[in-house]
């Protein structure tokens, strides 16, 4: 097994600054005791939390004219089951990148395939040569895990939003 990809490690560098920077809840600071952490609570044991966030390139849909993208994820030692994951297209049009369509976004289990993956949609309004990307967020539940995303490689497809 080769070293670990640059989202793992990205995954894993975030979870030791967390970590690190976490206050320790028996020093407390009397002018913080009133502040609120709008995050749930680790669940106890909660450690590393190392997964790959994966998704293919943008196609045309063979079941309707649209663009479309999936992502998933893969746990590779996560105390999890599911995780949610937002699909987000976007389309390079007038010298930048767009976002188009609506984000999918699903609760997906590890692993990808028919059922285990989300799957962001734009409809294509023309079919002008564009180049398409997706920008994919993993939110594993109940775990800390890296605020990351993953955008694919660019694909030049017959479909513009």
């Amino acid at each position: 097994m080769g070293a670990p990809g640059p989202a793992i490690r990205a995954s894993i560098v975030l979870a030791l600054v967390l970590t690190l920077l976490a206050p320790d809840p028996a020093i407390a600071s009397p002018e913080l005791s009133d502040a609120r952490d709008s995050r749930p609570p680790a669940p106890a044991g909660a450690g590393l939390c190392v997964f790959e966030t994966k998704g293919d390139y943008i196609h045309v849909s063979t079941s309707a004219w649209e663009a479309s993208g999936h992502g998933w994820w893969i746990n590779v030692n996560c105390n999890a089951t599911a995780a949610i994951v937002t699909v987000q297209l976007q389309q390079h049009v007038n010298g930048g990148w767009t976002d188009a369509g609506s984000a999918g976004k699903a609760t997906v289990r590890s692993g990808g395939g028919a059922g285990s993956r989300s799957t962001g949609r734009a409809a294509c309004n023309t079919n002008a040569v564009t180049a398409w990307r997706s920008v994919i967020d993993v939110d594993v539940l109940n775990v800390l895990d890296s605020p990351s995303t993953l955008t694919t490689g660019s694909r030049n497809i017959r479909c513009r939003h």
